[in-house]
């Protein structure tokens, strides 16, 4: 995955081990913890471990997450990436953003990037799952052109909101 690439205002890049006290407030926050869940992050030692997990991911199957930086000030704004669910033959997006880089119009930003290098590999089609309250997800999948193609149960997910997007 080229994975230092950039838009108008972001720039996504791999995480590296600098990124562990924003990767763990990220984690920490309310939001994440309600439509994500825990992954184990509560500790800095944990953020290292989740960033080292992330980057082996990305390098196995040739994408991953990466994190969202402001071009103009560098300053870390959250994650967006493509993840394997082993249930798809096509990656799932996946994104979230620190509080104060909400409702800017980042995460969309940062989405189009993705998709458009996922178009660039020669993906046919992408998922994304969201929590089945997570709205403010739901929309922005919407908007990126995904459609809601129904519910997604797995023993190892609570029930998520399927979504598709053609490329």
């Amino acid at each position: 995955m080229n994975i230092n690439f950039h838009g108008l205002r972001v720039r996504l890049r791999p995480l590296s081990y600098q990124d562990q006290e924003w990767v763990l407030a990220l984690q920490q926050d309310p939001l994440w913890v309600k439509f994500i869940g825990s992954r184990g992050v509560n500790t800095r030692e944990d953020a290292c471990d989740y960033i080292a997990r992330t980057n082996a991911q990305r390098e196995e199957w040739g994408y991953g997450l990466l994190a969202i930086e402001d071009i103009k000030t560098d300053l870390p704004l959250g994650v967006c990436g493509l993840f394997n669910r082993f249930a798809f033959t096509c990656p799932d997006l996946g994104f979230a953003l620190l509080p104060e880089a909400r409702g800017r119009g980042i995460c969309q930003e940062a989405c189009e990037l993705v998709i458009q290098w996922a178009r660039s590999q020669g993906y046919s089609f992408l998922t994304g799952m969201t929590h089945p309250d997570n709205t403010r997800s739901q929309a922005l999948l919407t908007k990126l052109g995904y459609e809601k193609q129904g519910w997604y149960f797995d023993k190892s997910y609570p029930v998520q909101a399927l979504y598709w997007l053609s490329l």
